[in-house]
């Protein structure tokens, strides 16, 4: 986001509600015990002394600690000592993977990580490549299969591009926020965010590695030499650690604007690439395109990728966040950027990893069409006259209108209202636009629900993590790249539908017009002002709308079952049947004051009417 760079006047909007769904139990990590083992190698030069198990379920992390004598004066830097780990699979196929430099807590040595894709015995080899050519002795270990929750690396979805799904298949829909960086203690604010999205069924998170949180290189470091960072590369550690106990998954946004940014939110000045700090860029813009920038970056990529590649709770690298507010967003300078720097990546990291970038704009078509870009993120700081946040066009998905880009999944990366929310108020803390937003996104066939902004000044201090619930239950055992946006045409002026159509079911979201921040945010004044309401008294409630009916294409002749859920708590409210007729099906919904989801599902009859 142009985060608190676009300091607009704090103004008032947003809801929220209702009931929260009673925490559900922690997700346990299944059973596994390690076997650590050292070796007896000689190491005279360079050996896998200890490696954290001999027997490994598939796709689960397996730790090297490596010994060299080989010294360097900077062991960060790959031009005085690269130290990799060849693994060859059972059937003969070779992974190489970068080894790292660590440090922490007066230990320091050589690391390896890696997550096995397929069962049987492997073999690891170490091999020093730089100063001098040298191969250490090998190790052999066995996978298992994979544990139940274990489902591998995420992927583009192969049955439809627009969405997710891991290596073996399983769909994942992306629920979550920006965490971007912590607020006092890193450890704790991670465990305690991730515990709540846990705790009602979200699973996504957005990192950035900025100077302020997890950032490699800044103002205190020389560049290509991370030791005075060791401390945040170990927070970065306990992280991934934390999600991939908790079933979250992060987005890791490699590089903020703020440090390349003459105008927003400006740190150009403080950042150690620029030439008047010593570095080698005499203007942002040379960092993509000086050789001496450029192969410090690849470093930094190299150790990046080295030490946090292994996880299959990577959902992505990201690039930029909102690159346009740099010199670098000239489409050609860019596109020649991300090539280089992809090819980069991905020659460390054998996973191949999803790949994105972000504009706090809609951004370039060229960019986005790149076949290294993987997911389209979008930043949107709008109310709720988006159009994505209503049927467009027949109730095609928003996206769609990007014609000149091609299909990819989509994903809401950033969102909220365009002012800065330093202080929730009564009307605030009700979370309106956060709650409208996970659920039209949903509804207009992006790959995830829309990513909030304000998780440290709104969500936490309101207590908004209970909205995640609604929509994670409505959608348990949903396959949403089954669906695609479909018409629903609501018989009351003040209602809005948004539906999504498999073969055998329609998903529903039905909203009250009334239901969002403008109308809030009015009601807000006028009470407060008139003394209707107190700060500690004022609750926003839309007028009732009491028989609005649905009008939606059947999903075969005969009988389907309408079912309908609180979108906070996820209770199913009632369920009934309805007859199609004449192609067409009326479903009639409960009287609501914000919002209600639907399932209607085809029991009986003759399916389908082509």
């Amino acid at each position: 986001m142009s985060h608190r760079a676009v300091a607009l006047a704090c103004a008032v909007w947003l809801v929220g509600c209702a009931t929260a769904l009673p925490p559900a139990p922690p997700v346990r990590a299944p059973a596994f015990t390690p076997e650590p083992f050292e070796t007896d190698a000689d190491c005279a030069t360079l050996c896998i002394r200890r490696v954290s198990s001999r027997r490994i379920p598939k796709w689960r992390k397996l730790e090297f600690d490596l010994i060299t004598s080989v010294r360097a004066h900077n062991p960060f830097d790959p031009n005085q000592i690269e130290i990799n780990v060849r693994f060859t699979s059972p059937q003969g196929d070779v992974m190489e993977v970068p080894a790292f430099f660590y440090s922490h807590d007066g230990r320091q040595g050589w690391r390896a990580r890696f997550s096995p894709t397929v069962e049987g015995e492997w073999r690891a080899q170490p091999w020093l490549r730089k100063p001098f050519a040298f191969a250490g002795e090998p190790v052999t270990f066995q996978v298992s299969p994979p544990l139940p929750d274990s489902h591998g690396f995420l992927r583009v979805d192969r049955r439809n591009p627009r969405y997710l799904a891991f290596d073996d298949g399983t769909p994942f829909f992306a629920i979550g926020l920006n965490l971007a960086w912590w607020s006092a203690d890193p450890v704790g604010d991670y465990r305690r965010w991730f515990g709540a999205l846990q705790a009602n069924g979200a699973n996504t998170a957005r990192i950035w590695m900025a100077p302020q949180s997890f950032s490699l290189e800044w103002r205190d470091t020389p560049l290509g030499d991370y030791t005075a960072r060791m401390d945040r590369a170990h927070y970065l550690d306990q992280v991934f650690e934390m999600a991939e106990a908790r079933g979250i998954y992060i987005q890791l946004t490699l590089l903020d604007y703020s440090q390349f940014s003459l105008n927003v939110y400006p740190l150009w000045h403080e950042n150690p690439y620029n030439a008047a700090n010593g570095g080698p860029c005499a203007r942002p813009r040379d960092f993509a395109t000086d050789p001496a920038a450029r192969a410090l970056f690849k470093q930094r990529l190299r150790y990046i990728a080295a030490r946090w590649a292994y996880s299959t709770h990577l959902l992505a690298w990201e690039w930029w966040n909102e690159v346009d507010f740099t010199e670098m967003a000239e489409t050609e300078l860019l596109r020649r950027w991300i090539e280089e720097m992809t090819a980069t990546l991905r020659a460390h990291d054998p996973y191949r990893h999803l790949v994105t970038t972000s504009y706090s704009v809609p951004g370039d078509p060229h960019i986005w069409n790149m076949p290294e870009i993987d997911v389209v993120q979008r930043h949107e700081y709008i109310g709720e006259d988006a159009r994505w946040f209503k049927p467009v066009d027949g109730g095609r998905a928003f996206f769609q209108h990007m014609k000149d880009v091609a299909s990819k999944p989509v994903m809401i990366g950033e969102f909220a209202a365009t002012f800065t929310l330093e202080q929730p108020n009564a009307l605030t803390r009700e979370g309106i636009q956060f709650h409208n937003g996970l659920w039209a996104a949903t509804f207009n066939g992006f790959a995830g629900a829309a990513m909030y902004w304000w998780w440290d000044t709104l969500v936490e201090p309101a207590g908004l993590w209970s909205h995640y619930s609604g929509l994670s239950t409505f959608l348990r055992g949903e396959d949403l790249a089954r669906y695609a946006p479909t018409p629903v045409v609501a018989s009351e002026q003040d209602a809005i539908a948004l539906g999504l159509r498999a073969p055998d079911r329609v998903l529903v979201w039905l909203r009250n017009r009334a239901y969002n921040m403008d109308e809030g945010a009015y009601q807000y004044g006028v009470q407060i002002a008139t003394g209707q309401a107190e700060e500690h008294t004022f609750r926003f409630e839309p007028r009732r709308l009491d028989d609005v009916a649905l009008e939606l294409e059947a999903l075969g002749a005969g009988r389907h079952r309408v079912q309908w859920f609180d979108t906070v708590s996820g209770a199913l409210l009632s369920a009934s049947d309805v007859v199609a007729s004449d192609g067409k099906l009326i479903v009639r919904a409960p009287p609501f004051n914000r919002d209600l989801a639907a399932k209607v599902t085809w029991v009986s009859g003759v399916q389908g009417f082509n």
